[in-house]
């Protein structure tokens, strides 16, 4: 046997497992982004739909802050449980 077969068949399934849950972080990320921002966007849409007074009152209580911290604390858990499930991903058994 050659070394650079031996090689390829010690290295096949390390490399299936990296591509998988690469695969699968890619896609989770990229329907959560879809999600979060159809979600900001009809969010904001409708804080500007408000009457003059009741958005004055909103800008006023810094709601667009808070709005924000909310968003980058959905898209920080999002990233966390993706990189928690790739590296569990990892570590389990192709067989």
């Amino acid at each position: 046997m050659k070394m650079g077969t031996w090689l390829l068949s010690m290295m096949q399934p390390l490399l299936a497992k990296i591509l998988l849950s690469l695969g699968f972080s890619v896609v989770s990320i990229v329907g959560m982004d879809a999600l979060l921002s159809s979600l900001k966007s009809a969010l904001v849409s409708n804080i500007n739909s408000m009457p003059v007074v009741w958005l004055e009152f909103a800008l006023y209580l810094w709601i667009g802050k808070g709005i924000g911290i909310i968003f980058g604390a959905l898209t920080t858990k999002l990233m966390l449980w993706t990189i928690q499930n790739a590296t569990s991903m990892l570590g389990k058994n192709s067989s």
